[in-house]
Order: structure tokens, then sequence, then C-alpha cells
């Protein structure tokens, strides 16, 4: 396995990593705080990655921590999304939570699967994830804009 292989790898982990932290979060706690608890193990799972295939694991440290810090901020993002809409009734919300909740961990188990047959197909999930993450603060922030008092 060459370098840029081992790379994509141990970036498709990380993020797989990411994704599980986000979404195991309590609603509560905001993105920066499940992107700081997913760096760490990401950066570990991308040099794992990397030690593997025999490669010098300091591109484990950005690489890693790009991946994981943004899938958990996007994973954290959808599922407190989905308690937010949810929150109507406290037995759907439940029902809710958890099914969305699955979803993005059979995302996460799907990516890490795929990534360690094709490396390479990790560049994907990493320009959706950004897209996703841009564009829930986009949306954030027109959200109130009729709301504005002009003076």
């Amino acid at each position: 396995m060459d370098a840029f292989s081992a790379i994509c790898q141990g970036l498709g982990f990380a993020i797989a990593l990411g994704l599980v932290i986000g979404t195991v979060m309590p609603p509560v706690m905001p993105g920066w705080g499940a992107a700081v608890g997913a760096i760490p193990l990401g950066v570990i799972a991308c040099a794992a990655a990397l030690s593997g295939a025999d490669e010098a694991i300091w591109p484990a440290l950005p690489v890693g921590a790009l991946g994981a810090g943004l899938a958990a901020v996007a994973g954290k993002d959808v599922t407190t999304g989905a308690v937010r809409r949810q929150g109507g009734s406290p037995g759907a919300a439940e029902g809710g939570t958890s099914a969305v909740s699955a979803l993005v961990i059979l995302v996460a188990l799907a990516v890490a699967l795929v990534c360690a047959v094709f490396p390479p197909l990790a560049l994907p999930p990493l320009g959706a994830l950004l897209w996703l993450v841009l564009q829930r603060r986009r949306r954030a922030g027109r959200k109130y804009e009729g709301l504005r008092v002009l003076r």
C-alpha cells in the first residue's frame, strides 16, 4: 500500500469514529465539544492505519483531526436537529433519535468498511461532510433573518 492509500484509509477510519462520537454525545453538548472528544481518537485511528502500512505517522495529526472533527460536528448537528424536530412528544423523541443515531452509525460503519477495502473512497465522504457542515451553518445564519429590526 502506498502513502496516499494509507492516508486515505486513516481518513476513512477517522471519519467513521467522528461520526460515532458525534452521534452518541448528549444533545446538550455543543458541536465543538464533540469535535474535541473525537479528534484524539481520530488521530489515533489514522496513525494506526499509517503504522499498519509501514508509513510515517506524522500525517495522522492533521488528517485524523480534520476527518474526526468534521465528522463529529456533522453527526452532532444531524442528531441534535432530529431531537429538536421530535421534541413535541417524549416517546417519539426517543424513538426518532435512536433511529437517526442508528442510521448515522450504520453510515459510519459503511465508510470504515469501504475505506478498508478501497482507501481513496474516503475523499467523497469528506467532501460531503464539509458541504453538510457549511450548508447547515449558512442556513442557521438565515433562520431569523426576517425577524431583525431595521433602523
